[in-house]
């Protein structure tokens, strides 16, 4: 089964080509256009990872608490300001993609957060494995 991300940007042409990029790297994508929507889907579809465009609603996602789920959140943004970026990352982003965006750096943020293998826990080794010095 496929990893979801769930898309949130008002401009649908936009959203559309991000989707698009998404695809591209092998997740699902699930669409929102505002934070409504976003925190019904969020609920529904329970999203891997939540990309969503900077704006005034991301504020209200950082707020402490007020997601139903814990999910990381990244945000694209045409502002490249060191002040936005610092604020960003101190509320909860996980990461910043700056725009123009590639399909490079989608693929890239995708892989860092939710690529399994590297994140899946090492299993503890076998006991038939372990030294037994007892003499």
């Amino acid at each position: 089964m496929n990893k979801k991300i769930l898309l949130v940007d008002d401009n649908r042409e936009y959203r559309h080509t991000i989707a698009s990029m998404v695809r591209r790297v092998g997740y699902d994508v699930i669409h929102a256009e505002g934070i409504a929507e976003a925190i019904e889907r969020l609920l529904s579809d329970r999203p891997d990872l939540v990309m969503m465009a900077d704006g005034a609603e991301v504020a209200a996602w950082l707020k402490p608490n007020h997601l139903p789920v814990s999910v990381s959140i990244v945000v694209y943004t045409a502002q490249q300001t060191a002040s936005r970026m610092d604020e960003l990352l101190s509320n909860g982003v996980a990461a910043i993609l700056t725009k123009p965006i590639s399909s490079a750096d989608v693929r890239d943020v995708l892989r860092k957060y939710l690529d399994t293998s590297r994140n899946r826990p090492r299993p503890l080794p076998s006991p038939s494995f372990v030294n037994d010095s007892t003499p």
